[in-house]
C-alpha cells in the first residue's frame, strides 16, 4: 500500500520571510527584491510567479524569479499591497505586504509543497483501513480515486479494501487497472495474483506472479519470496507437483528451514506418491517450527501417514 507518510508529508504550511526597508531613493517608487525558495530542501525555484495587487488603487506588479529563485521589480508605487507567490506544485502564499514610498525591500519566500489532489481522502481511508473499518475504507479509497484517477496506488488499496469486503471481482478489476497503469511495478502484478488466487483462477494468478517475479526476482526481499512461495502454492493447485517444488526449492535455498515452503514441499512429495520424503518434510516443520501454524498441518499430516 501506499504510505500515509507518502502523502500527508506535502501539507506543511507555507511560510513567509520579510525584512525592513534598506535603502532610500527619490520620488514615490519604491523596489523589491528577494528569492524563493523550498521550505523543506531551501532549493531556489525558478519561474514563480510574485504578483502586487492594490485593492483600493487598482495597481497591479509582476515578476517572476529566475533560475536561481530570485526576483527584482523596481518601479512599485508605495502602497500596502496583497502579495501571492505562485508555483505550480506548490502551495499558494498570499500575506499583506507594505511596501514604503523611495525604500528597497528584501523579501524571501519559502513554500511547501501542495498535498496532491485526493491526498485527504487517502489519509482518511487508510486510517480506516488500519483500524478494521473496511467499508469506510473503501469509501474514502472510491472517493480519492475520483479527485486523482491517474494514481494506481490508490486504487491498489481501494482493491484490498475490496479483498476484505469479500468483494473479490471488484478488486481484481481494480488491481487489472492498476496494473495497466503501473505494468512495471512489481508489487501490483504481485498483489494480482494474489486477488486471482482468491478467486481460483490459477491460471491468471500463474501469469501475474511469473511477469512480476521477471521484474523483481531477488528473493531476499519479502515480497518476492511470499510472491514465489504462493507461486508454489499456486503450481500445486494446478497439479504440477515438480514445478510446485521448484518454487519452494528457491525459497529455501536463500531461507532455510522456513516453515511455509517446506510444508508446501511435503504436501507435493506426498501427492507425487513419495511418502518418504514428505514424512521427513514434515517432521522437519514440527521440530523446527514448534507452534506454528505450519506445525500444526504438519502434525495432521504425520499422524494420518502413521495410520496408513
Amino acid at each position: 500500500m501506499m504510505t500515509k507518510n507518502n502523502l500527508v508529508s506535502f501539507l506543511a504550511a507555507a511560510v513567509l520571510v520579510s525584512s525592513a526597508a534598506v535603502a532610500v531613493s527619490q520620488g514615490m517608487e519604491g523596489v523589491i527584491r528577494g528569492t524563493v525558495v523550498d521550505e523543506e530542501t531551501g532549493a531556489p525555484l525558478p519561474d514563480t510567479l510574485i504578483s502586487l495587487d492594490d485593492p483600493n488603487s487598482g495597481r497591479a506588479y509582476t515578476t517572476k524569479t529566475d533560475k536561481k529563485g530570485v526576483f527584482y521589480k523596481r518601479g512599485v508605487i508605495g502602497s500596502t499591497y496583497r502579495v501571492s507567490v505562485k508555483k505550480e506544485g506548490y502551495k499558494l502564499l498570499e500575506e499583506p505586504l507594505r511596501v514604503a514610498a523611495g525604500a528597497e525591500h528584501k523579501f524571501n519566500f519559502k513554500l511547501a509543497k501542495a498535498a496532491p489532489v485526493g491526498a485527504r481522502e487517502f489519509a482518511e481511508g487508510f486510517e480506516a483501513f488500519n483500524r478494521g473499518d473496511n467499508a469506510a475504507a473503501a469509501k474514502f479509497f472510491e472517493l480519492a480515486m475520483e479527485k486523482a484517477p491517474d494514481l494506481p496506488e490508490i486504487r491498489v488499496n481501494l482493491a484490498l479494501a475490496y479483498l476484505r469486503l469479500d468483494r473479490k471481482a471488484e478488486a481484481v478489476a481494480k488491481l487489472e487497472e492498476a496494473v495497466a497503469m503501473a505494468p512495471d511495478e512489481p508489487r501490483i502484478l504481485f498483489q494480482l495474483g494474489g486477488a486471482y488466487v482468491e478467486m481460483r483462477d490459477f491460471d491468471k494468478a500463474r501469469e501475474a506472479f511469473e511477469k512480476g517475479l521477471a521484474k523483481h526476482s531477488d528473493l531476499s526481499d519479502v515480497l518476492a519470496q511470499e510472491a514465489t512461495i504462493t507461486l508454489g502454492a499456486v503450481y500445486f493447485a494446478k497439479g504440477d507437483n515438480d514445478k510446485s517444488i521448484e518454487y519452494f526449492e528457491k525459497v529455501l535455498a536463500v531461507k532455510p528451514g522456513a516453515p511455509t515452503p517446506t510444508l508446501g514441499m511435503a504436501k507435493a512429495y506426498l501427492s507425487k506418491g513419495d511418502t518418504a520424503k514428505a514424512l521427513e518434510l514434515f517432521q522437519q516443520v514440527v521440530s523446527s517450527s514448534p507452534g506454528t501454524p505450519e506445525a500444526t498441518q504438519a502434525e495432521a499430516f504425520i499422524t494420518g501417514l502413521k495410520k496408513q
